[in-house]
């Protein structure tokens, strides 16, 4: 284990997650079991007197869930002074690569973290919407639905604290890397996992500024007919949905092919690892794409989760404000990008 600032607070905020993540996991599987056979208003309101500190935690957790997302990446930037040849957060990345020890689980360990930190962050955000509408409402009809979530998240959170964990506490020192620049290794992830090759040359460049322009106008635009429609019915909350699912795709390779090597000026060099430390601007810009995905998913479980007698008369006003969230991000990483693209 590499012991600096960031890893003692990684640590300690994968343990309270961990934590916390046992806390709200068993007593909500415990308390979503006991509504379904809780008989009468009176026991319903039992219980929920009773959940009041398990909702308190989890809204702690979520928090930390949060947290631990950028605190990952300050972490593994840390460690890149840590070996010699280790250009940026890529190589560490690739440390235990080819390794027969435990060491060989830190590549995999580090790519489930990759995806479980998003996937972890929308979760906590789509449990907090139904828990937020439940709590508009008289008798909380919603209740079950907040109880599962709640089971839901918090696994995913055990699972990615764990994780997390493991990653930290296995040796790292004595390993040598298989990959020690990113260049190569991101230039062949544009060209082959995200994209066909013949999007990464040079000579299509236009394309992949058409396309993340094209989408993300696109988007934000919808986002604005959406929130202005009367009837905001599922149509047009699916029709955002496979918008925001083909937007992340494009963006990624933007990103890659595109937006890295321009603001780093390194016309040859497609690594989003290295604005981490060199231009955090562009990562506001990627987290504000990132918010305005989240809420287009989120309000299309307010819709399609939320709905009962209780919540239709605020319901629409709750989604508009989510869409609203998602106009936020999708236009300000539209336009972050453009001008940091037009003065680099």
């Amino acid at each position: 284990m590499i012991l600096n600032g960031y890893a003692v607070l990684d640590v300690f905020v994968s343990l309270l997650r961990l934590l916390l993540a046992l806390a709200v996991l068993f007593p909500g599987a415990v308390a979503w079991y006991r509504l379904r056979s809780a008989h009468g208003p009176e026991g319903r309101q039992a219980l929920e007197d009773r959940s009041y500190l398990l909702f308190l935690l989890a809204l702690l957790l979520l928090g930390l869930n949060i947290v631990s997302w950028p605190l990952l990446y300050l972490l593994l930037q840390s460690y890149v002074t840590e070996w010699s040849g280790v250009m940026c957060i890529y190589g560490v990345t690739q440390i235990g690569k080819g390794s027969l020890g435990t060491s060989r689980f830190l590549p995999g360990l580090l790519q489930t973290l990759q995806v479980t930190k998003p996937a972890l962050v929308f979760a906590s955000g789509a449990w907090f919407v139904l828990y937020w509408l439940n709590r508009r409402t008289a008798t909380g009809p919603l209740r079950g639905r907040v109880l599962l979530g709640l089971v839901i998240f918090g696994l995913l959170a055990a699972g990615d604290a764990a994780a997390e964990t493991a990653y930290l506490v296995i040796p790292k020192k004595e390993e040598s890397l298989s990959v020690g620049c990113c260049a190569e290794a991101f230039d062949e992830l544009g060209s082959s996992r995200f994209t066909p090759t013949a999007l990464s040359e040079e000579k299509d460049q236009p394309w992949i500024y058409a396309a993340y322009y094209g989408i993300n106008g696109a988007m934000v635009l919808a986002v604005i007919v959406a929130r202005r429609a009367r009837g905001l019915g599922n149509s047009w909350l699916a029709l955002l949905v496979l918008g925001a699912a083909l937007a992340v795709p494009v963006t990624a390779v933007f990103l890659i092919d595109i937006a890295a090597p321009i603001l780093l000026h390194l016309p040859y060099h497609h690594c989003p690892y290295d604005l981490v430390p060199q231009v955090p601007e562009a990562i506001v810009a990627v987290a504000l794409f990132l918010c305005g995905t989240f809420a287009v998913g989120w309000a299309s479980v307010a819709r399609w989760l939320a709905d009962s007698e209780e919540t239709r008369p605020f319901l629409g006003q709750t989604i508009r404000r989510i869409l609203g969230m998602a106009l936020f991000g999708y236009l300000g990483s539209l336009v972050m990008f453009s001008l940091e693209l037009a003065l680099a």
